[in-house]
C-alpha cells in the first residue's frame, strides 16, 4: 500500500528575498531537502510576498519539501511534536 504522505514535487522559483520571522519555539530552522527530525506540526514560512506562514504536519524521516512557488526559499520551524497515528502500535496498518 502506498504511503499517505507525499514526496517532494518538482521545483519552480519565483525570485524575491526570503523573509524570516525568526526561529520557532524549538529554535531550529529547517531547509528543503533536510530530513524531518521529529513527527509534528511545523510552521511553514514562505518567501516574502508569496503567502502568509501556515502550519503543516510533517512525518519523521521524510524530507522537507521545496515550495512550488518559493522553491528553496521556504523554511520550516517545529511548533510541537505530535505522534503520527499509524506509527502507534494500536493503529499500525496491516500489510
Amino acid at each position: 500500500m502506498l504511503s499517505k504522505r507525499h514526496e517532494a514535487r518538482g521545483r519552480r522559483g519565483t525570485g524575491g528575498p526570503f523573509h524570516s520571522r525568526g526561529p520557532g519555539k524549538h529554535g531550529k530552522i529547517f531547509l528543503p531537502g533536510q530530513p524531518v527530525p521529529e513527527t509534528g506540526i511545523y510552521e511553514v514560512v514562505h518567501d516574502r510576498g508569496h503567502r502568509e506562514s501556515h502550519e503543516a504536519v510533517m512525518h519523521r524521516d521524510d524530507l522537507f519539501p521545496a515550495c512550488d512557488q518559493c522553491d528553496m526559499r521556504v523554511r520550516f520551524n517545529l511548533v510541537r511534536t505530535a505522534p503520527y497515528i499509524f506509527d502507534d502500535e494500536d493503529f499500525v496498518e496491516e500489510k
